[in-house]
């Protein structure tokens, strides 16, 4: 098992104790993977994970709760709400990981730790996730008319309209 694999369940350990004991900061998580003997080269990711969960936690429950169709977010097994959010965190604001990276790794940590039906479960939320985020990004990036006018040179304007109308006649 690859470094990573071992923070994300590290992590999903400590958000799960977080969100039992609904103590939700960093300290709280700093001693959940203190208590669990992690090895420093996992620990410092782990915990990384931990506090951008906690403190975008807001954030990260809304994007679970739009792609999470008949389910609310009290409704969810505590481990399956916990690796969705490691998961949700990880897609939404960590640009070095590859979503499908972030989905495939979910879904095996899932397999281990949630209940049978867990792996589709998660899949599937997350891929709603994954699809909002992205269809954001891409709507945020088309630029208006008015940006196109602004960013166009009034000369590269003319010789459009001046080719179109050659091709016209």
């Amino acid at each position: 098992m690859g470094l990573r694999r071992q923070a994300r369940e590290a992590a999903l350990q400590a958000l799960f104790m977080c969100d039992s004991l609904g103590t939700w900061d960093s300290d709280s998580a700093k001693f959940c993977l203190e208590h669990f003997n992690v090895p420093e080269q996992v620990n410092e990711y782990a915990l990384s994970l931990c506090k951008g969960v906690i403190e975008n936690l807001p954030q990260v429950d809304s994007h679970i709760s739009c792609a999470s169709e008949h389910w609310s977010l009290a409704r969810m097994a505590r481990v399956d709400r916990s690796l969705l959010r490691l998961a949700t965190f990880e897609i939404a604001w960590c640009a070095d990981v590859p979503v499908n990276v972030s989905i495939d790794e979910a879904i095996e940590i899932a397999k281990r730790f949630g209940a049978d039906s867990s792996p589709l479960f998660v899949n599937g939320v997350l891929d709603r996730v994954a699809t909002t985020l992205r269809d954001k990004v891409e709507i945020e990036n088309v630029p208006s008319q008015e940006e196109e006018e602004v960013v166009s040179p009034p000369a590269a304007k003319a010789a459009l309209d001046a080719a179109a109308t050659d091709s016209s006649e």
